[in-house]
């Protein structure tokens, strides 16, 4: 029988709510142009809301996956880092968070820190590049389109393959890095990935659970299969009360 080459279980956890997911909200609900430009987007924290989310999550996780972790990846960025050791603690034996720059957020270069209103406002010529180039293939000045994120979501799946086969591994990230592994695994085209995004209703969650498993009849020698898309552990009333929708993702 050939030897597995996929990870076991791979398990993606997005950041819990970040103190910029709550300046964007304010700032699109009061039609301003900017938000959060008082510190770097990799150095912005968790809510005292998010802290509880990924607490809480930590904590419900053996329950609702039956199994420990192995290894676990996290984006350098401080918010994923905090949201990783937190749900971590609630794993039993200690797990090493490995940083991985390959699952850090989308990068938005000139449009960092701006409202749908502020770029209209500041950068016309780029919302009309990218009303042209529609979301997934539009790349900021500065920039990252959705084909970029994916190459760099390839080389970190090819890197589980040499060194996770059959093992159990967590990976804390950021909402566009999930659909974005949604796109790879699942095989999506440019519409089946954009009806995902443009649906509140599948945004990736702060918090949110999403669950691969492999399985070895799927395919030709077994691949990773969905489970579960966007489970929600924590309890309800700690979701934001804010405008729903809080993803750093323009």
């Amino acid at each position: 029988m050939e030897e597995q080459k996929w990870v076991s279980n791979l398990v993606l956890v997005r950041h819990g709510e970040s103190e910029r997911n709550i300046a964007k909200a304010k700032a699109e609900a009061e039609k301003s142009e900017t938000y959060g430009h008082d510190k770097r987007d990799m150095d912005v924290e968790l809510t005292k809301r998010g802290q509880r989310q990924a607490t809480q999550t930590g904590e419900r996780l053996p329950q609702h996956l039956k199994f420990a972790f192995d290894r676990a990846f996290a984006s350098p960025y401080r918010r994923t880092l905090q949201t990783a050791g937190m749900a971590l603690a609630g794993q039993g034996a200690p797990v090493k968070t490995v940083l991985e720059e390959r699952v850090r957020e989308k990068e938005f270069g000139v449009l960092d820190g701006l409202t749908k209103h502020g770029i209209k406002r500041r950068y016309p010529h780029e919302a009309e590049r990218k009303q042209r180039d529609g979301k997934y293939y539009y790349r900021p000045l500065g920039g990252e389109r959705y084909p970029d994120v994916n190459q760099r979501g390839h080389a970190f799946l090819g890197m589980l393959i040499r060194e996770c086969p059959a093992q159990n591994v967590l990976v804390v990230c950021h909402s566009v890095i999930v659909l974005s592994f949604r796109h790879l695994l699942e095989r999506l085209s440019e519409t089946g990935l954009l009806e995902i995004d443009g649906d509140p209703k599948q945004e990736p969650k702060n918090c949110g659970v999403t669950w691969y498993a492999f399985d070895p009849r799927a395919g030709d020698r077994g691949k990773l299969v969905l489970k579960s898309y966007n489970v929600t552990l924590y309890d309800e009333d700690l979701v934001s009360d804010e405008p729903s929708r809080t993803s750093e993702a323009e």
